[in-house]
């Protein structure tokens, strides 16, 4: 964007107008101070319909090196799969674009550490795709872990259980058949919302994953992590794509020192518990809802899921491509995350804790490859400009 005042609207091209590109071009589109320049998909049709819907006037293009060459752009957001990210990437790098990129960054770390180093020698932003955080529900909960209000932040439990067919023709499909399904798609997501959330960096942990036998997914889709944190919060997590309910069941519980925060649903619902410490000592040994603390609901703000969330991580972007701040959902803060996912890959391997620092030493190192799968190879999807 070198050139550019800071009151001209941002030319934004899309790479990838599938599941999740679609609502990109939603949420570009409708941004205030950036423009939807064109849409890049190997499937032209599905390209169309999202130009179509929220872009008249966009070019659309098949290719992303055409795109490049052919749409006037001033950054790049990127909504494919993971394996047709470091090509993306670098490509927008070379043309001075700045990127936001959908995670994971890489399936291969190697290629994560090159785009930092590619976007660090570029001088250029490089975000990532982790729109959990700007959640009212997520803000909120990092206010209060940050701000004491509620005192010491000591544990959290959380649990997220989801019967996720792959056949359904409305989400992605290359996951089916990838390494590690639920750690890099979406167990990724809330670990980083623990280390962003609770503002504390992982010390150690403990894995496990499975696949129960009706799944839809070839590889483990079951994941159970126990997390110790730098600073002394402990963490239980519990994580699925296949459940034997087809109800959604969400369920975040954080303890502080003087009460409790419990998120009930996926997107909403955050409550307060202002711990009464004598009541313990009166009733009943097993109190229930009528001599318990009254949980009292968390003011937030409305918020369309997927998009409303998306809204503001497209602001951090547009804000830091202008100048005016210094983004915290980077590739380098990303790579903390992707950091606990190999973490994890190498405790249900090993059947031990394993070390995040131990990790870090390993990776930051050249030649180290990939995230390590079951038989020793590497997580591999076919490449694609979809998703």
């Amino acid at each position: 964007m070198n050139g550019r005042t800071g009151g001209d609207n941002a030319r934004i091209l899309l790479a990838g107008a599938g599941v999740r590109g679609a609502k990109w071009a939603r949420v570009i589109a409708e941004a205030p101070d950036a423009i939807l320049a064109g849409i890049v998909d190997l499937d032209e049709s599905r390209a169309r319909r999202a130009r179509d819907q929220h872009a008249p006037d966009a070019p659309v293009e098949r290719e992303f090196a055409s795109a490049l060459a052919h749409v006037p752009a001033d950054a790049v957001v990127i909504a494919t799969p993971p394996d047709s990210h470091h090509s993306l990437v670098s490509q927008a790098f070379d043309r001075g674009l700045d990127v936001l990129c959908e995670k994971p960054l890489s399936d291969e770390m190697d290629e994560v550490l090159d785009l930092i180093a590619r976007a660090d020698n570029a001088g250029r932003h490089l975000l990532v795709g982790m729109n959990f955080r700007y959640l009212p529900t997520s803000q909120r909960i990092r206010h209060y872990a940050q701000s004491g209000e509620l005192g010491d932040l000591s544990y959290g439990h959380f649990t997220y259980h989801r019967q996720r067919d792959g056949n359904r023709h409305d989400l992605n499909d290359y996951v089916m058949t990838m390494a590690h399904p639920m750690l890099l798609e979406q167990s990724v997501h809330h670990f980083d919302l623990l280390r962003y959330c609770y503002d504390a960096e992982v010390e150690s942990l403990a894995c496990d994953t499975w696949r129960p036998s009706w799944s839809t997914y070839e590889d483990d889709c079951c994941v159970s992590v126990l997390f110790r944190f730098e600073n002394g919060v402990r963490a239980n997590y519990l994580g699925t794509w296949t459940a034997a309910w087809n109800r959604m069941d969400f369920r975040w519980r954080t303890e502080f020192e003087g009460g409790a925060l419990i998120q009930r649903e996926q997107f909403e619902d955050l409550v307060r518990v202002d711990f009464d410490r004598g009541l313990g000592l009166r009733g009943s040994n097993f109190k229930g809802d009528a001599e318990a603390e009254t949980p009292v609901p968390e003011p937030l703000a409305p918020c369309t899921a997927f998009i409303d969330d998306t809204r503001e991580l497209l602001a951090e972007f547009l804000r830091a491509v202008r100048g005016e701040v210094e983004p915290v959902t980077t590739a380098r803060d990303h790579l903390k995350t992707l950091l606990v996912v190999q973490a994890c890959i190498e405790s249900m391997e090993k059947g031990t804790w394993v070390r995040l620092r131990d990790v870090h030493e390993r990776f930051a190192a050249p030649g180290h490859g990939g995230f390590v799968t079951n038989d020793g190879g590497r997580s591999n999807e076919e490449p694609g400009l979809s998703s």
